[in-house]
């Protein structure tokens, strides 16, 4: 399955919008992209037509990236490209709305982020996809002092 057209993606479940916002702002030209899923599987939170969800979104937050209609992400009814990015990445269900999938320029989902990790968060990895190297290693959370975890220096090598 092939689906980003020589971008880095990120797919997302509706949130977070104003710091991915200032990713996407920061990093389109670089060839980042976001495509958004709606999704009312979660204590009703994208009550809206998917028209409503795009409205919503385009309105309020003034996006340019594509949302799409609502899917469902978990469950038989659960959307192939969720089911495709949940085993690429032994991510498991969706526990809740807006997780959020890191997607290389080929089209390889490479990391799963919660719906509480805020994606200003994971800038180091997006700027590594971008630059074609490997996101950082899930260590790095826990030791950001290890030389494998220098964003400036892989960057650099």
């Amino acid at each position: 399955m092939r689906i980003t057209g020589g971008k880095a993606v990120l797919f997302y479940v509706n949130r977070n919008y104003g710091s991915l916002r200032t990713l996407y702002e920061k990093y389109r030209d670089s060839g980042f992209n976001l495509i958004a899923f709606p999704c009312n599987q979660f204590g009703g939170q994208a009550p809206r037509s998917s028209d409503g969800e795009r409205e919503f979104a385009y309105k309020k937050f003034g996006f340019e990236f594509p949302i799409m209609d609502k899917i469902d992400v978990n469950g038989k009814d659960a959307h192939p490209l969720y089911t495709f990015l949940k085993e690429e990445t032994k991510s498991g269900d969706i526990k809740w709305n807006y997780t959020k999938f890191l997607v290389d320029r080929k089209g390889v989902p490479v990391k799963c982020f919660g719906s509480l990790f805020d994606p200003i968060d994971f800038e180091d990895d997006l700027r590594l996809l971008l630059a074609g190297k490997e996101p950082l290693p899930p260590d790095c959370a826990r030791h950001p002092g290890r030389k494998a975890c220098n964003v400036n220096a892989i960057l650099a090598s």
